[in-house]
C-alpha cells in the first residue's frame, strides 16, 4: 500500500483537479493496475473533476458574496451594507422652480396650490410629470396679481394600502421600482370603521426614536424595491391589529428629465383655470439609484460618520450619501483660507452633469448639514473654481515606422489628451503631470520618437467695466520666476498676449483696444499695447503684483472698459511640469495645441489648434473679485 494515499487537491482548475484524482486512485492498492487513460475511467475522472470544480467555483462565489468588498450581486451588497446601518440612495427626480401666476375671476384672500399638483414636460415626445411636494399659498401682490415661485419635482404620484393583520401578517413592500424614497409619506388609519389617521415619519436618527415614536424604517429589498418596517414598542411604536397603512410616494425617472425648462400648467388650480407658468430654474438634482460601486464606497464611510459631521470625512460621506446628483466633494476648514475664516467648514461640490449646482441645491445641503454638525461650526457651500491647463504639445515622428497618416496620428494624440483629462483631471484633488500625459501620448503610435510640452495655466473672470476694481487671481501653484534660478523655457519674443510668466487675452484699457498683461520678472504686473510695428508700449508698469511662490496675481484698482470673448483670460507659466489642485480647485484642459513634426521632411505636416476636451467646451467663468482666497 502507498505510504501516502490521501487525496491531495492542491489545484483549482479542471485539469489540475483531474490529475489529483488520477494520482489518488492510482495510489490505491485495489485500483493501482487500472488504465486511467482508458475511455471508461476517463469518463469517471471527468465526472468527478467537473463535480469538484463546480463545487469549488460555487463555494468561492458564495464566499465572495459574504463580504461587502467582493460581493457582486446587488441584493447581497445591499444586505452587507444594511449590517452597517446604510440604506442605498434611491433614484431621485430632478427639481425645477416655476413662477406660477393665477388670474382668478374674483378676489380671494389667498389661493392654495395643493400638494402634488401636476405639471408636465415633453422630452423626445414623451410626457413626464412634475409635482409640487408641498402645498403653496399664493397671496395677491400690490397690483392684485396672484403669483409665487414653487419647486416642482419629477415623479408620478402613487398610493398603496396595507392591511395589518396578526392572523395574516404581511411585509410592507412598496410594489414599484424607481421609487423616490424622499417622497414616501406614511399614514396609519385606525381601522376600516375608524377612519382617523396618524402621520408616521421616517426614522433618520435612531437616538431620537423611543417606544412611543410614530416612526418607520426604510430598507431596500430584492428587485430594487423598498420595504417599510415598523417598531416593536421598544424602538418605535408598533402597529396594531386592524390598522391600515397608507403609503404615498412618487415613481421617478432619475436623470432622464434633467435640464427640463419648459412646462405645461394644469388645466385648473383651486377651481381657477387662468394659469400661466414661467421657468425660474431648469430642473436639476436628479440621480439614478445608487450603484453597487457607490454602495461599496459609501457604506463604510457612512458607518464611520455615524450620522454626524465632525471630521472632514464625515461631511464628505454625508453629502455623497444624501445627494445623488453630486459627483465630487471637497471639504476643508476655514483656517486654510487666506485670510483664515474660523468657525466655518467649507464644502465645494461638483454635480454629475454640468459644472455648478443651483443656489437652491446649496441651501438644501447647508440646511441638511446644519442638523448634523457641531453647533459652533457653520457649513458653507462654495462653487468650485476651475484652473485650466493649457498644453502646447510638439511631437516628432518617423513616417517610415507607421502606415498611419499624419492627420490620423494627430487625431489619436488628441484622443489621448481627452482620455487623460477624463481619467486624471476634472475632479477635486486631481493633479496634472506632464510626465503621465507624455507616457499616454507615446502609446498613440509606434512612430513617435520624441515630444515636448510647453505648459501654461489659465483662469478667467468677468471684469467690472464701469468702475475701478481690484482683482485676485489665485493659481495656488509656484510660477516661473525668471529672476531666480529657474531656466527660462519659453522665448521672450512671444506673440501678443503671451509674455514671460504672466500673459492675458486682449482687453481695452485707457481707450487702447489691444491691451494685454505681462510681468517684469520682479513681481510687477504691467499693461501694454502693441503699436503698428508690433512693439510693446507700456501704459502701466505697476498694474498689479504677482507672487511667484504662491501663484497669487493681484490687479490693483483697474478700470477695464471692454474685453474680448466671454471673459478676460489670465495665463501664467508654472515653475514645474506639474500643476496641483487644492481645496475647491478643479483642473481641466483647454486650448490644447498639437503639432506633428516629420523627421524625414524636416517640417510640421499636421497640427490642431484646439483639442475638444471637456475644458475647451466649458462655459466656466470665475470671479476675480474675491475677498478670500480658497
Amino acid at each position: 500500500m502507498s505510504a501516502n494515499n490521501a487525496l491531495q487537491l492542491a489545484s483549482i482548475d479542471f485539469d489540475g483537479i483531474k490529475n489529483d484524482l488520477k494520482s489518488f486512485l492510482s495510489n490505491q492498492t485495489e485500483l493501482g493496475d487500472y488504465n486511467y487513460e482508458g475511455s471508461t475511467m476517463q469518463i469517471m475522472l471527468n465526472l468527478l473533476a467537473y463535480n469538484t470544480y463546480k463545487n469549488a467555483f460555487y463555494l468561492n462565489m458564495v464566499g465572495n458574496e459574504m463580504f461587502l468588498d467582493s460581493a457582486q450581486i446587488r441584493d447581497n451588497v445591499v444586505s452587507r451594507a444594511k449590517m452597517l446601518g446604510y440604506t442605498p440612495r434611491s433614484a431621485q427626480g430632478p427639481t425645477a422652480t416655476l413662477q406660477v401666476t393665477i388670474t382668478p375671476d374674483d378676489s380671494p384672500d389667498t389661493i392654495t396650490i395643493p400638494a402634488s399638483t401636476q405639471f408636465e414636460t415633453l422630452i423626445d415626445g414623451i410626457k413626464y410629470v412634475y409635482v409640487n411636494p408641498e402645498a403653496a399659498v399664493v397671496n395677491a401682490n400690490a397690483t392684485g396679481v396672484y403669483s409665487t415661485n414653487i419647486d416642482i419635482t419629477e415623479g408620478r404620484p402613487f398610493a398603496f394600502r396595507f392591511d395589518v393583520s396578526d392572523a395574516s401578517p404581511v411585509r410592507y413592500i412598496i410594489p414599484n421600482q424607481n421609487v423616490d424614497t424622499r417622497s414616501i409619506s406614511v399614514r396609519v388609519q385606525e381601522s376600516s370603521s375608524n377612519t382617523s389617521q396618524t402621520t408616521w415619519n421616517s426614522a433618520t436618527d435612531i437616538t431620537t426614536v423611543t417606544g412611543n415614536t410614530n416612526a418607520y424604517f426604510i430598507d431596500e429589498n430584492s428587485d430594487s424595491k423598498y420595504e417599510l418596517k415598523f417598531g416593536d414598542n421598544a424602538v418605535g411604536k408598533s402597529l396594531n391589529n386592524g390598522n391600515i397603512v397608507i403609503v404615498d410616494y412618487r415613481i421617478c425617472n432619475g436623470t432622464v428629465t434633467q435640464g427640463a425648462n419648459t412646462f405645461t400648467s394644469p388645466s385648473s388650480i383651486a377651481g381657477y383655470t387662468s394659469i400661466s407658468s414661467k421657468i425660474v430654474a431648469a430642473s436639476a438634482g436628479g440621480s439614478e439609484q445608487e450603484s453597487i460601486t457607490s454602495v461599496k464606497f459609501n457604506a463604510p464611510r457612512n458607518y464611520q460618520a455615524q450620522n454626524r459631521a465632525v471630521t472632514i470625512d464625515d461631511y464628505e460621506a454625508l453629502v455623497r450619501n444624501n445627494f445623488g446628483d453630486i459627483g465630487a466633494v471637497s471639504v476643508w476648514g476655514g483656517q486654510e483660507n487666506d485670510p483664515p475664516t474660523y468657525g466655518k467648514v467649507f464644502i465645494s461640490v461638483k454635480p454629475n452633469t454640468g459644472f455648478f449646482i443651483s443656489q437652491t441645491r446649496k441651501d438644501d445641503i447647508e440646511t441638511f448639514l446644519s442638523t448634523k454638525n457641531v453647533l459652533s461650526i457653520t457649513p458653507e457651500i462654495v462653487d468650485p473654481t476651475y484652473k485650466f491647463v493649457v498644453p502646447t504639445i510638439a511631437v516628432k515622428y518617423n513616417p517610415n515606422l507607421t502606415s498611419s497618416t499624419a492627420g490620423a496620428i494627430v487625431d489619436t494624440i488628441g484622443n489621448r489628451v481627452i482620455q487623460y483629462e477624463l481619467s486624471d483631471l476634472v475632479a477635486f484633488g486631481k493633479d496634472y503631470a506632464s510626465s503621465e500625459l507624455i507616457r499616454q501620448i507615446y502609446t498613440a503610435n509606434e512612430a513617435i520618437s520624441s515630444m515636448e510640452i510647453d505648459l501654461r495655466m489659465m483662469k478667467n473672470f468677468i471684469p467690472t467695466t464701469t468702475a475701478k476694481t481690484t482683482y485676485n487671481i489665485p493659481f495656488n501653484d509656484s510660477l516661473l520666476n525668471i529672476t531666480g534660478s529657474t531656466i527660462l523655457r519659453i522665448p521672450p519674443q512671444a506673440h501678443p498676449g503671451q509674455g514671460l510668466t504672466v500673459s492675458s487675452s486682449k482687453f481695452t484699457y485707457e481707450s487702447r483696444t489691444n491691451s494685454y498683461f505681462d510681468d517684469d520678472g520682479f513681481g510687477n504686473v504691467r499693461i501694454f499695447y502693441l503699436d503698428e510695428s508690433g512693439v510693446r508700449v507700456y501704459t502701466n508698469r505697476l498694474a498689479g503684483t504677482v507672487n511667484y511662490t504662491t501663484g497669487l496675481i493681484t490687479l490693483n484698482e483697474l478700470l477695464i472698459t471692454a474685453y474680448d470673448g466671454s471673459a478676460l483670460e489670465i495665463y501664467a507659466v508654472p515653475a514645474k511640469e506639474s500643476i496641483s489642485s487644492v481645496r475647491n480647485q478643479i483642473l481641466a484642459i483647454t486650448e490644447a495645441k498639437i503639432t506633428l513634426f516629420d523627421t524625414n521632411l524636416k517640417r510640421i505636416t499636421s497640427s490642431t489648434s484646439n483639442v475638444s476636451t471637456q475644458g475647451s467646451s466649458a462655459t466656466v467663468v470665475g470671479s476675480g473679485v474675491i475677498s478670500t482666497v480658497f
